[in-house]
């Protein structure tokens, strides 16, 4: 994806490229992203997922190593599922108030949701608007969670088909500015030479170097610098409405910017974040300025 040249000032290009390519700053992968305890609705009020007639939706695990073991929904008249791999199956135990499940071959990571034809199902109730509740047990190395969305039937093009559960650790930090230390200078020694002592030496001031890729200061890695000047960037185009907060692009810039506050390159900030690398440099180039 290119960015057309523009020879306004910064903030007439960033407008002028809004209203002429909108689509090619906001496209993504279709894919929406969300962390896991945004995802349990620990600290969010629930996740909304709309599943659109003839694309369906896939909810994918397999960031947070977790395999799923249980599915339900609420109701299941107007909307199926079926999973990449085995589930629990529940089997009666007469001596106990509860069922056991069957897990030795659970290895179900992503789930797949689709719309079908409205089933009536005797002795069940749906609802009114075709909205219902999915429930997703899942087991991993820290123990089981429980997942809950709420499911919407939607016509239409698809604003995304997937939704991608990340770990919390991947979380980007929140975005910090900070000012580069300033390093005094040190005067020259204004006292009076003599025959038996060298003269003092002046000491230069610690300055920035300009380079073509950002402004380096002494002490801070080249990635650090990249990092800062991708939050600019990402800051410019969210006050100009070019990347919306919270939409695929938005989540993949923040996964690239924790990436680089590791200490990993541009490359591999650009390819394991999924970020494209022609939004990637334009971003930097805006927070350079």
């Amino acid at each position: 994806m290119g960015f057309p040249f523009c020879l306004l000032p910064p903030a007439f290009c960033l407008l002028n490229l809004l209203v002429l390519s909108p689509i090619q700053v906001l496209a993504g992968s279709g894919a929406r992203t969300v962390y896991q305890n945004e995802a349990q609705g620990i600290n969010s009020a629930g996740i909304e997922l709309k599943v659109w007639r003839g694309y369906g939706l896939t909810i994918n695990f397999i960031p947070t190593g977790e395999t799923i073991k249980q599915v339900w929904i609420g109701d299941p008249t107007r909307i199926s599922f079926t999973s990449n791999g085995s589930l629990c199956q529940k089997t009666d135990n007469s001596s106990s108030n509860d069922s056991t499940s069957n897990c030795g071959q659970v290895n179900a990571t992503v789930i797949f949701l689709r719309q079908i034809k409205p089933i009536s199902f005797p002795n069940m109730t749906n609802s009114i608007d075709g909205s219902t509740q999915i429930t997703v047990i899942t087991s991993g190395s820290d123990g089981q969670k429980q997942y809950q969305f709420k499911l919407i039937p939607a016509t239409g093009q698809p604003s995304y088909t997937s939704l991608v559960i990340k770990p919390d650790v991947l979380r980007p930090l929140p975005i910090i500015r900070t000012k580069p230390q300033i390093v005094p200078t040190v005067r020259e020694n204004k006292m009076p030479v003599t025959t038996t002592a060298p003269p003092q030496e002046r000491v230069a001031a610690v300055t920035p170097v300009k380079t073509t890729n950002s402004t380096i200061f002494p002490g801070i890695p080249q990635v650090r610098n990249d990092a800062n000047a991708l939050v600019y960037g990402l800051a410019n185009a969210g006050r100009n409405g070019q990347i919306k907060a919270g939409d695929a692009t938005w989540n993949k810039v923040q996964d690239a910017i924790k990436l680089l506050r590791l200490g990993k390159s541009r490359e591999i900030a650009i390819s394991h974040s999924g970020i494209s690398e022609e939004i990637f440099n334009q971003l930097i180039e805006w927070g350079q300025r």
